[in-house]
């Protein structure tokens, strides 16, 4: 449905986006996700025409739409501040589009509070925008793209200014929207929690690059650098040695442990000084009581991996409860569902080495300094 060729765009001599090559599919919602300034926004800009490429080619359905602007391609954009017209009521809003295209009346009669009924607006086509809330208006902006029915829907953030169940509800109707009509969604988000709940496909960005494309299980459960298991979710981080290869991973030690995990990269020779980074993700580790050196204790599971450390601190989140555990130097988080660990007991963690993914030393954006990893950073993170 839409293809990126080598697009690289720079403003003021800073390349936002370089030689970015992605395929968009027919009736896919696609998520692209990263931090401010890795040049999604952009990538959208580009695709809706109100940006053009300084190299690169773009094509929708086929055509090479690179040179032109907005309003010869089959996308509507829906933006993160509504832009909606308060002088106009509701209905006066979605016709606007439909007059741009010189629809005719009649047309426009049915189109309007059929759309209203899709985002779940019927009867309120009367309102002016000051009448609604923040949700309703986003819902208005979302019904006056899909009223001309576009090829594709371009969206910039479109939830980021809503309450966080407000959010929920939306990304539950859009979800269901795209379904019903078929239309092809690019959503750009910096919400990993949003893209993960919409997105067909999640295209994760960095420094104006793809670092990772793939459904969201699989940017979550098998992320393919240190960034995208950084960035994607929460996660530890704990330094280990590179021991030794063999076929059920890479052997380590950290800790005064030494463990099994999966590899975040093909080539070894990336390791440097034998020394990697551990991503390993909170739910993902069961505490259990320390027997001490020479008894493993209860609770153990065959085939688990285990590292041994002291319980520092809790915290009841509500449907969780946080446990922060001293592993060495690191300080690593524990999601449980009761807690009840006393601070100063010895533990076990266990967890699987298909869980645990060793990457290259300083591949995640963030890193407690030495000295200074302690619950308080770990929750900060």
């Amino acid at each position: 449905m839409i293809e990126l060729d080598s697009l690289n765009k720079s403003f003021d001599g800073v390349q936002a986006v370089r030689e970015l090559n992605l395929e968009i599919h027919r009736g896919e919602f696609l998520c692209l996700l990263g931090p401010s300034g890795c040049g999604k926004s952009t990538t959208l800009r580009m695709i809706a025409g109100f940006i053009q490429p300084d190299s690169g080619r773009i094509r929708i359905d086929g055509a090479d739409v690179s040179g032109y602007g907005p309003d010869a391609r089959p996308t509507a954009m829906v933006f993160q501040d509504y832009a909606i017209f308060p002088h106009l009521s509701v209905a006066e809003n979605i016709e606007f589009g439909l007059k741009a295209q010189r629809v005719g009346k009649a047309e426009r009669a049915s189109r309007v509070p059929e759309v209203l009924d899709l985002v779940g607006l019927g009867g309120l086509g009367a309102r002016r925008p000051g009448e609604l809330s923040g949700g309703q208006q986003q819902r208005v902006a979302v019904a006056r793209a899909l009223a001309i029915r576009p090829s594709v829907l371009l969206m910039d953030e479109p939830l980021s200014n809503l309450d966080a169940k407000t959010r929920i509800h939306l990304r539950t109707q859009l979800r269901d929207i795209q379904r019903d009509t078929g239309t092809t969604i690019v959503y750009v988000t910096h919400d990993q929690e949003e893209a993960l709940a919409l997105g067909d496909r999640i295209a994760v960005m960095k420094d104006g690059s793809l670092e990772q494309l793939g459904s969201g299980r699989d940017i979550y459960r098998s992320p393919g650098t240190g960034y995208v298991a950084d960035f994607v979710g929460v996660t530890n981080w704990l330094a280990a040695e590179l021991v030794a290869e063999s076929s059920g991973g890479w052997e380590l030690a950290a800790g005064g442990s030494s463990f099994r995990a999966t590899p975040g990269v093909r080539d070894r020779s990336v390791v440097t000084a034998g020394v990697v980074d551990v991503s390993l993700r909170p739910e993902d580790v069961r505490l259990a009581p320390d027997g001490g050196a020479d008894g493993a204790g209860p609770g153990d599971t065959t085939g688990d991996q285990v590292l041994r450390g002291v319980v520092r601190d809790e915290q009841f989140l509500g449907p969780m409860v946080r446990t922060f555990v001293q592993v060495g130097e690191d300080v690593l988080m524990v999601h449980s569902a009761h807690g009840g660990w006393a601070a100063g007991a010895s533990v076990r963690l266990l967890f699987s080495s298909d869980d645990a993914r060793a990457y290259p030393r300083g591949e995640q954006e963030w890193r407690p300094p030495s000295g200074d990893r302690t619950p308080a950073t770990a929750a900060a993170r």
